[in-house]
């Protein structure tokens, strides 16, 4: 006997089946309104839904792992101490899985919520050891400048054509750029003198590194992207 066929999908029906059971699964809308739907609607959905549990899931261990670490704090400490740089960082982490799951699709947004979350905790670290010293000094203008830098390296690889080595000589770059920033806040916070040393190792480490991809890059790959490059 010959099998029948899916309207919808196409797939070899078993014997006795008029339509899919993956199919038959999605709903129908008005007989009025013909709506095409197909099986990946439901895997989309379906990715969508644990996208949130998730984020429920994350929630409910962040408030648990938060309210364990005030009570230990209490019955040991007698008083909130420890405790307050645990809540942040747990706190912060939970909110930077808030930014992923509802800000996947708009990376501006994305980034502009991870770069707020950051200072936002670095500032309460601070506070929490008073006097307010190292935020204003090295805490703030290093994640400014990070996130400065992480936001040109995705406008870039959106302006470029080819995507391979040349991406990783222009982290290794942006990498040697950090390092020198990190430097000069921390000789300016500590020393009131401004002292390149160790990053100028770094930045000469990485310096001919970055030259040597770019190379492999735009002259023997002629542009080929890292999947093509490594035959995966």
């Amino acid at each position: 006997m010959k099998n029948n066929i899916c309207p919808n999908c196409g797939v070899i029906l078993d014997e006795g089946l008029d339509i899919c059971p993956l199919c038959k699964s999605i709903p129908k809308e008005d007989s009025n309104e013909k709506s095409e739907l197909y099986p990946s609607d439901i895997l989309h959905l379906s990715e969508r839904k644990s996208r949130i549990y998730m984020w429920e899931l994350s929630a409910i261990i962040a408030f648990s792992a938060n309210l364990i670490c005030i009570i230990v704090d209490m019955v040991i400490v007698k008083g909130l101490n420890w405790s307050l740089y645990s809540v942040t960082a747990i706190t912060g982490l939970w909110l930077f899985i808030t930014s992923f799951t509802f800000l996947l699709k708009r990376p501006a947004m994305l980034g502009i919520s991870l770069a707020i979350t950051t200072l936002a905790m670095l500032a309460i670290f601070d506070l929490l050891s008073p006097p307010m010293e190292w935020f204003v000094v090295i805490g703030l203008p290093v994640s400014v400048s990070f996130w400065t830098l992480f936001a040109f390296l995705i406008f870039i690889m959106r302006k470029l054509r080819s995507k391979g080595f040349n991406i990783l000589a222009i982290v290794f770059i942006e990498l040697s750029a950090l390092c020198i920033i990190i430097d000069i806040f921390i000789d300016m916070a500590l020393m009131k003198n401004i002292i390149i040393d160790w990053s100028a190792i770094t930045a000469a480490t990485l310096g001919p590194v970055a030259g040597v991809l770019f190379f492999m890059h735009y002259r023997m790959k002629r542009g080929k992207d890292l999947g093509s490059f490594f035959h995966v």
